[in-house]
């Protein structure tokens, strides 16, 4: 993975907010009624099912992430929208003296999540709970993750509250499937997109909900933010340091790292 460049900002606070507006009245209908559906559909095999839609790269892509996570004894993490607790789990083996939380709106994924957790003797607090309003105090979190669920989300409301919660001189891991930078890449990687999710629905025998999702998937990494905008992004908002590096084939994957600044007297 190589960092990427951002010389000067491609979007401020003016265009944040009109192309947010514009994701909500494109996506609002299906996040709010579609998506909690698929995701009662998908715990048992959304592991699996990933690794299929991306022809095995899922796990490269999980396994890059959580490299890039920097952890002490005694942290407190929060995994945002956790899903089946796969990354908390994950952090959990690469350093076992942290501290857990998951935070998701779907219980029936966080059920199956702490079934996983449970099976490798491992404790994970799960919290069901909208994340766009975090119940926790401010500074409460030394670590926060996302992985895989920002697409879905409305970035003017969940990122201000991750930043609110997290510690003066804490950190924010982000891993998503972001829109490439190049827009060659950007068209064969959609329509690839298409096909490999409807395969997958048809594989795992998906609802009615599942299917009626498959052209969401690709239209919601369209309208979303390159990585070096994403990185513009965290700097609006008030994320301090941020790094970006990106997987394979022009910036479809991307790695980002934020810090809360310290305080003043620190």
């Amino acid at each position: 993975m190589e960092p990427t460049r951002n010389a000067s900002p491609s979007v401020t606070w003016e265009t944040f907010g009109q192309r947010e507006g514009h994701r909500r009245s494109l996506f609002s209908p299906i996040w709010s009624r579609l998506v909690p559906e698929v995701f009662k559909d998908v715990p048992t095999y959304y592991r699996c099912g990933n690794i299929v839609a991306s022809l095995g790269l899922w796990e490269l892509w999980v396994w890059q992430f959580i490299r890039t996570i920097a952890l002490r004894p005694n942290d407190k993490a929060l995994d945002v929208c956790a899903g089946t607790n796969d990354v908390g789990v994950r952090l959990l083996a690469k350093e076992p003296g942290i501290c857990v939380t998951a935070i998701d709106r779907s219980a029936e994924m966080q059920a199956h999540g702490q079934h996983r957790a449970a099976a490798r003797g491992m404790m994970i607090d799960s919290v069901i709970h909208d994340v766009h309003q975090l119940p926790f105090a401010d500074h409460s979190f030394d670590v926060i993750t996302l992985q895989a669920a920002s697409r879905h989300l409305q970035l003017d409301k969940v990122l201000p509250e991750i930043l609110r919660v997290l510690k003066p001189g804490g950190t924010f891991y982000h891993c998503d499937m972001l829109k490439p930078g190049n827009r060659v890449v950007e068209w064969l990687y959609l329509r690839f997109l298409r096909l490999s999710v409807a395969a997958t629905s048809l594989i795992f025998g998906s609802t009615d909900a599942s299917r009626e999702c498959n052209g969401y998937f690709s239209d919601a990494i369209h309208h979303f933010y390159t990585p070096d905008e994403l990185s513009d992004v965290l700097r609006l908002v008030g994320f301090a340091n941020v790094v970006c590096r990106t997987s394979i084939w022009g910036g479809m994957v991307g790695f980002h790292a934020a810090q809360k600044a310290p305080l003043l007297s620190e």
